[in-house]
């Protein structure tokens, strides 16, 4: 006993779990559905970030997308390109940021993304282009990554396994990268487009509009980024394995992805919208140089961060620096100043010359960009030495190459030397003279080192001259006053330009020469290595020495291009950066001292390893003739040097010169500026009484013109207002025209329509006269009237026209009177218009008379509308539940009366009238459960028809969508509901002996009838494969078979109780026969009679029964008016005949579809039939209470 209460324990845990996890699925996949519902809409506006989130957070707990997919699948991405595009950027985001799974989840709906960008391609929609580009991109993507596994679709990659990927055979090398070239190709396409579609449009990026629009691009940006890092690595790989000439193609592609992602970068950080929420990363001038493999090494990654804050930047340093340099131009600026003997006045000019220098920011932008104009010819110089001193590495390298076959030779040298020991003694003296070159060397070094130093003194004299200069013209521009004097401001500020210019290309001319004189000297020390390399052993020293000069040299050569450099960029900013000039000379001197260090540190080795190499020396003994021609070669090369020390000399003096001539140029300037100085006080002074007096005829002048001025546009505003009003009259004396004109009479229109015609034409005329009332105040502005008389125009022939077209398909009295309304309307709204286009009348224009007959049109139309049509479409989702609820009930109802009946039939007959009673009542109950299966299946399919066919929408906007589908099933569901009340009602009366056979034979005719048209409305919009319709089609036929029961049980019971009460004619005469029959004959034709009277009756409440369901016989349907397509055609059925039809006539045929006719021909009711047995047997919807609309769609 015990275990089996611990296993029921257990089951009952196992199923409270199982319990607890359906729901939790439940739970989430419903979560998931509203995200993706709320997330892609047809609203212009950017994915909401929280549900784009909960989507993302469902594929990590899912492990995967195939939830996603499986709501996704069913969006109407056709229909929409505003939603094709939230779609595809929610679809870029799982690729990025979801599960690892979902690039393997969707990789079976690539088709389907690529076919929705050709649909979207082939239309000309403000979406579709970009649309199209995004579903490429999105192609390739997924098909690059699934590809290239090792590679995550959010391309965060490390380094060593990009290495290795990459690191495979060069063929598959080369396929990768057309495939990234391909992939950022696509990339920069999309961008481009949207960009060029905004710009088209004239939309901002801070506006919902705009930022639907570029929300994708963040995602694009942070693509791009490391697509970029992809590229470079792997050409950097092609061209280190592959010919030049044959990636020729790549790198010209390469280029353009370049230029064209630098203005991607460079417009996206310009905009608000891409600063809050990413930070690009800026990209090189240049792109990397391919043929160089040296050139990888500064290289620099882009990285994109995305924050949504902007980054901290070093306050304190900025502060500090601005703080010195602030001070320096105030020293400076104060130099060339008066005695400050009376500061306020001195305070009241310079407030007066801030307001003056305000006037003359213009001229001073123009002098900007002179100034950068120079600075470009500037740069191109140093572009030019650039790449001289590309040449000289060049050089260098051969160098090196040359160094090391020479380094080759002194082995084989010394392998030789250590053969011969007999010459020692010479070799000392070599030595000893070899250490006399080493001295003379030495000297030369202090000679180049005390040069280097005072090229640094110069510079550095020529970087405070440029901080003098610039103090100064900063002095000249706060004391400018003018447009005038600016004129000759900006020509001295030329002049002052020119020179400076000529001044550093006077520098550059020297840096010139000094890099020709320094690499005439690498020559000579180049030819001195030759020699002394083949010297021996004892001369290696030097050769090493003199390399090291030669190194040292380059890299002196190097520290003079980035002073080049420096100097180019204190000509551009000479004016905002003196202070970072002046540090930055500063670390270049730190650096140079660190570089003479660092050289004396090199001549320590190299004196060490001097006395190395002389040791060796005086342990061999060979070669004496060798060693005697190194002596001669040894004393050639201290006279080259000696030459060298001359020319060294002589550039020393050059330099001393040259700061003689700047010291000299610096004096006059300072001179020049203290004139300067004074003529512009005296300009000041003139020019302010200039102003004055040119102010004081300003205003009289505009108190002249200021009242001629509104006068005119006074004028000009009310021509504005005669011209609309014209324009306006044409339109209604149109809209009168197509009143009485006999094309029109075939055109019709709807009262719904026209209602809401009026309605707007009632609200316009409101915002007429308030736009008149705001006109009379002021008259200056009529742009508010304006917009009101031309809206007001186009409503009011609106109303006209669509009231005639209603007319046409309305009764004739209330034709004429709406018709006669028009008219009035337009006669009064023309008398309107005359009133505002004078200006007499203008000001007691009334629309009062053309609001009360816009009114009675309102009104007419509302009397038009067909009955039942107010109720709003939004009411028919609740209707449709609340009526199907109702069937159900009543069906349910009936179900539990017929048992009661029953019992109350058994104890109250017996015989023969018990036993047909059990039949009729036992067939009746079998057909109202028959019906409950029909309606309990029918509202399932109709449930799934609304799940299936609602898409993103709800199920409200689904049935007001189906408007008319809608009304078809609440018809049939009413319909079945009455003939079950109407059933259980006849059966009580026929158990009762209050009734007729008859009655239940048509109830259950119409109960059949109104089964297949709740039938017929859930097959219209269901697909044929639904297997919920199948069990609908099969509970229909059962339906039918229990119809046909019911009626086969009541005539059967009928005919019984018939016979029971047979006829006796065995008592009765000849001629009591004869009277019998002539009375049975007048009998029958009165029956007959009778007959064709109802029949005529049963055709007219036939036909009113279509006019109140919409369907009248006398106007055209409302589908046909509003142009819905005809889905059913319209049945106007015979009377039906007392006749059991057959079992096979209950199936219900497919719907017959006719084309739709806009101005159909009117039907007449259907005439009576003569008295005669007809042959022909009636479908079940030749009823009386059956309504097939012809508009299920």
């Amino acid at each position: 006993m015990a275990s089996k209460k611990t296993e029921s324990k257990k089951n009952e845990k196992t199923d409270k779990s199982e319990k607890a996890l359906a729901a939790e699925k439940e739970q989430f996949v419903k979560l998931q559905l509203q995200s993706i519902t709320k997330s892609i809409t047809s609203a212009e506006a950017p994915v909401k970030e929280k549900y784009g989130r909960n989507i993302i957070l469902g594929t990590h707990k899912e492990g995967g997308a195939v939830t996603f997919w499986s709501h996704a699948v069913s969006l109407p991405l056709s229909s929409n390109a505003i939603l094709s595009w939230k779609f595809c950027h929610v679809v870029h985001k799982l690729l990025r940021d979801g599960h690892p799974n979902t690039l393997r989840d969707s990789r079976g709906h690539t088709a389907s993304i690529r076919q929705m960008g050709t649909l979207w391609g082939n239309l000309h929609d403000r979406y579709g282009h970009i649309v199209a580009l995004y579903a490429k991109l999105l192609c390739i993507k997924i098909d690059f990554h699934l590809k290239h596994l090792e590679i995550p679709p959010n391309l965060e990659t490390p380094e060593q396994v990009l290495d290795k990927a990459i690191a495979i055979d060069i063929n598959k090398v080369f396929d990768m990268t057309s495939e990234v070239l391909e992939y950022m190709e696509a990339a920069l396409k999309l961008q481009e487009t949207v960009f060029r579609q905004m710009e088209s449009s004239s939309t901002s990026s801070t506006t919902p509009v705009g930022k639907c629009r570029l929300a994708p691009l963040v995602l694009v940006v942070q693509d791009c980024g490391p697509l970029y890092h992809f590229l470079v690595k792997l050409l950097f790989k092609l061209h280190s394995r592959i010919p030049l000439d044959a990636l020729l193609g790549h790198r010209e592609r390469f280029r353009e992805q370049f230029n064209s992602l630098t203005q991607f970068f460079e417009r996206a950080r310009g905009m608000e919208f891409f600063k809050s929420i990413i930070q690009i990363p800026d990209l090189p001038d240049e792109p990397p140089n391919f043929l160089r493999a040296a050139s990888f090494a500064d290289y620099v990654k882009p990285v994109v961060v995305q924050n949504e804050t902007f980054p901290d930047f070093d306050e304190t340093d900025t502060q500090l620096d601005f703080g010195e340099g602030n001070y320096q131009m105030y020293y400076g600026y104060n130099q060339f100043d008066p005695p400050n003997d009376i500061p306020e006045q001195r305070e009241t000019e310079a407030d007066t010359l801030r307001k003056e220098l305000e006037v003359v920011k213009p001229e001073l932008e123009l002098i900007k960009v002179e100034a950068q104009r120079v600075v470009v010819q500037l740069q191109s110089q140093v572009n030019t030495l650039e790449s001289e001193l590309e040449d000289q590495r060049t050089h260098k390298q051969m160098a090196l190459v040359e160094n090391e076959c020479l380094r080759m030779e002194v082995e084989n040298l010394r392998a030789q030397t250590a053969v011969a020991a007999s010459i020692q003694a010479t070799v000392e003296d070599a030595g000893s003279r070899a250490q006399t070159a080493q001295i003379h060397f030495s000297r030369l070094k202090e000679k180049h080192a005390e040069l280097v130093s005072k090229h640094a003194d110069l510079m550095r004299k020529n970087a405070e001259m440029v901080k003098q200069l610039s103090s100064t013209q900063q002095a000249q521009e706060e004391l400018l006053t003018n447009k005038q004097q600016m004129a000759v401001e900006v020509e001295q500020l030329k002049q002052d330009q020119s020179s400076k210019l000529e001044a550093q290309r006077a520098e550059i001319e020297r840096l010139k020469q000094e890099l020709a004189t320094e690499r005439a000297e690498i020559s000579q020390v180049h030819n001195a290595l030759q020699s002394k390399e083949k010297a021996g052993d004892e001369l290696s020293s030097v050769l090493v020495g003199l390399q090291a000069e030669k190194e040292t040299l380059l890299r002196t050569v190097k520290d003079q291009e980035a002073e080049i450099a420096s100097l180019r960029q204190a000509a551009q900013l000479h004016q905002t950066m003196l202070q970072q000039e002046r540090e930055r000379h500063q670390r270049e001197m730190t650096a140079l001292h660190n570089q003479l260090q660092e050289k004396w540190c090199r001549e320590q080795e190299l004196q060490l390893e001097t006395q190395k190499l002389r040791r060796e020396l005086e342990e061999k003994r060979a070669e004496l003739l060798r060693a005697q021609s190194a002596l001669n070669s040894k004393e050639t090369t201290g006279d080259q040097l000696s030459s060298v020390l001359v020319g060294l000399q002589a550039q020393k003096e050059v330099l001393l010169r040259s700061v003689k001539e700047q010291e000299a140029e610096i004096t006059n300037l300072r001179q020049a500026a203290q004139l300067h100085q004074a003529t512009l006080l005296q300009e000041r002074d003139r020019s302010q009484r200039e102003m004055t007096v040119l102010q004081s005829q300003m205003q009289a002048k505009l108190s002249q013109d200021s009242g001629v001025l509104l006068q005119k546009l006074q004028d000009e505003q009310f021509s504005l207002l005669q011209c609309a009003v014209v324009e306006a009259e044409g339109m209604v004396l149109d809209a009168v025209a197509k009143v009485d004109d006999p094309l029109h009479v075939r055109c019709i229109s709807t009262p719904d329509y026209l209602i809401n015609r009026a309605e707007l034409t009632l609200a316009s005329i409101d915002k007429m006269q308030q736009s008149h009332v705001v006109y009379l105040r002021n008259m200056d502005d009529a742009s508010g009237l304006l917009r009101s008389v031309t809206q007001f125009s186009h409503l009011i022939s609106d109303t006209i026209v669509n009231g005639a077209g209603t007319a046409h398909s309305a009764p004739t009295d209330q034709a004429d009177r709406l018709t006669d309304n028009c008219r009035d309307c337009a006669t009064h709204c023309l008398q309107y218009l005359k009133e505002l286009k004078l200006k007499a009348t203008l000001p007691r224009a009334d629309p009062t008379a053309v609001r009360f007959v816009v009114q009675r049109i309102l009104n007419q139309g509302q009397d038009l509308r067909p009955r039942g049509a107010d109720v709003q479409k939004e009411e028919l989702a609740d209707m449709v539940d609340k009526e199907m609820t109702a069937t159900s009930t009543a069906i349910e109802d009936a179900v539990l009366r017929m048992d009661e009946i029953l019992s109350q039939a058994r104890r109250d007959s017996s015989g023969v009238k018990l036993e047909v009673n059990q039949s009729i009542i036992g067939s009746c109950s079998d057909l109202m459960k028959a019906i409950h299966m029909l309606v309990t299946s029918a509202t399932d399919l109709q449930r799934d028809i609304v799940e299936s066919g609602r898409g993103a929408g709800s199920v409200k906007d689904f049935y007001a969508k189906n408007s008319c589908w809608t009304e078809g099933l609440i018809s049939a569901s009413k319909a079945v509901g009455w003939g079950a009340t109407q059933m259980l009602e006849s059966a009580d009366k026929v158990v009762t002996d209050r009734g007729k056979y008859e009655e239940l034979i048509v109830c259950s005719h119409e109960i059949a009838a109104s089964t297949a048209q709740l039938v017929a409305a859930s097959k219209v919009k269901a697909d044929r494969g639904n297997r919920k319709l199948q069990t609908l089609q099969q509970a229909s036929r059962h339906v039918n078979d229990m119809a046909a029961v019911v009626v086969s049980s009541t005539k059967s019971g009928q005919m019984q109780i018939e016979n029971k009460n047979s006829m006796d004619f065995s008592s009765m005469s000849l001629i009591k026969l004869k009277t019998e029959e002539m009375d049975s004959q007048v009998k029958v034709l009165e029956l007959e009679k009778q007959l064709a009277n109802e029949r005529i009756r049963l055709g007219g409440l036939r036909k009113k029964h279509y006019e109140i369901e919409g369907i009248s016989t006398d106007s055209p349907p409302e589908s046909a008016v509003n142009s819905f397509d005809s889905s059913l055609p319209t049945v106007f059925p015979d009377p039906p005949s007392m006749e059991l039809p057959s079992l096979d006539m209950f199936t219900l045929d497919p719907p017959r579809f006719e084309p739709l006719r806009l101005d159909p021909p009117r039907l007449e009711p259907p005439a009576p039939e003569p008295a005669k047995t007809s042959s022909k047997r009636t479908s079940i919807f030749d009823k009386s209470g059956s309504i097939l609309k012809n508009a299920f769609r």
